[in-house]
């Protein structure tokens, strides 16, 4: 049994991409001031790019890994926006990190109800 039109997807990706309660869409050149604990504990601040989000979480691009299962935090002043969330995932992409994150203290970010062209702004 092959692919057909010479397609090959992994099993592992459309497994996870199965599992995910809510769909990530790519934004544009969304900048935050983020806080976050190093893996040595320290407290860390930088200002960096919010590479996609979703309903419960957004992942983020930083110059430093995260300790897992640490809080992260952020804010941006052009968008009126603060807020915070859990260390889900942490990987090295290049020399940057990219952390994915589940908001926390009942933040959730609302889609948009009609169909959109992403990458897409933070805030509408």
């Amino acid at each position: 049994m092959g692919t057909s039109a010479g397609i090959q997807t992994s099993w592992s990706a459309l497994k996870r991409k199965d599992m995910r309660r809510h769909r990530r869409y790519a934004l544009d050149a969304s900048v935050l001031q983020v806080f976050w604990l190093d893996t040595t504990g320290k407290m860390k601040m930088s200002r960096t790019r919010a590479l996609n989000i979703s309903e419960s979480g957004m992942a983020i691009e930083l110059p430093e890994a995260a300790m897992p299962m640490s809080m992260i935090r952020f804010q941006s002043e052009r968008f009126k926006l603060l807020g915070a969330g859990a260390v889900r995932h942490c990987r090295r992409a290049g020399t940057r990190y990219i952390v994915g994150f589940e908001f926390t203290d009942g933040l959730h970010w609302r889609p948009p109800e009609e169909e959109v062209e992403e990458p897409i702004s933070l805030c509408g």
